[in-house]
């Protein structure tokens, strides 16, 4: 029986959700958790080609000026890297 691992455009939103969680929290929950702050994943919609990640800073992140510019870049960066280069995050 041969085991064939799905693409990450072929995943349902579950599956991918599961996925986009995993990398968070091994490679990005950590340091916000350590200035004081956190993020969750509100929504992941499918947007023509890309996929969306709508998410929501919490605690001492949700009033961070770089929330929006620096850390978001890191998450989005991080994300493209470890998943697919067609994931946008989206705060909210």
């Amino acid at each position: 029986m041969e085991n064939k691992t799905k693409s990450f455009n072929e995943m349902s939103i579950d599956e991918k959700r599961k996925i986009i969680e995993k990398v968070i929290d091994e490679n990005i929950r950590q340091f916000l958790v350590m200035d004081g702050g956190n993020m969750e994943i509100i929504d992941i919609k499918e947007n023509g080609a890309y996929t969306d990640v709508y998410i929501r800073y919490m605690g001492a992140c949700s009033g961070c000026a770089s929330a929006s510019t620096g850390t978001l870049f890191a998450i989005e960066n991080i994300l493209k890297e470890k998943i697919d280069q067609n994931i946008r995050a989206i705060p909210i």
